[in-house]
């Protein structure tokens, strides 16, 4: 697969940049404008990176790729005990989840977050080279995290039905 590490970059790249899922032969379109690559090799690309799963949405169709979506994975997770000093050789980013909301209130403020703000640390940014993530901008960073970890999804509200003076009050989610 290195041999292939410029098409696997820009692909999950123009996937995160696209809200972390396109058409199959979208996504070939898309990189084929910056990188010369044939329908079946980049087909092998996607079957066969980890960086990708390949959705179908249909029954199998005779034209190539009509049917699948490819979706933008990653491994990477963020770190729970960082703060708690309780994690060395960690393999996971220390970063505040708010952060990756986008809606941390310490952040632009002027009491400072207990969390790290920063993905260029050296830690993170050691992790996101191993990943080959390290040249991917921020906010599709975050997208590709807020799509693969399931410590980011919202709770779920126990007050299923809240008053709407509740649920304004409430973070969590209303099913």
């Amino acid at each position: 697969m290195s041999s292939y590490s410029r098409v696997i970059h820009h692909a999950t790249s123009v996937l995160c940049s696209n809200k972390g899922s396109l058409a199959l032969q979208q996504l070939h379109r898309k990189v084929f404008q910056r990188v010369e690559i044939t329908e079946d090799d980049f087909w092998y690309i996607v079957k066969k990176c980890s960086r990708f799963v390949v959705v179908r949405n249909r029954e199998r169709t005779d034209e190539w790729g009509t049917d699948c979506v490819v979706v933008a994975k990653t491994s990477l997770r963020l770190c729970k005990n960082y703060t708690k000093q309780d994690c060395r050789d960690c393999q996971e980013l220390h970063l505040c989840k708010y952060f990756v909301y986008g809606n941390c209130r310490f952040g632009k403020g002027r009491k400072q977050c207990k969390f790290s703000h920063d993905v260029r640390s050296e830690h993170n940014y050691t992790l996101l080279r191993e990943c080959t993530l390290h040249e991917l901008h921020e906010d599709d960073l975050f997208l590709l995290l807020l799509q693969n970890d399931p410590t980011l999804l919202p709770e779920v509200s126990a007050l299923r039905e809240c008053s709407s003076v509740l649920s304004a009050l409430c973070v969590r989610a209303h099913g």
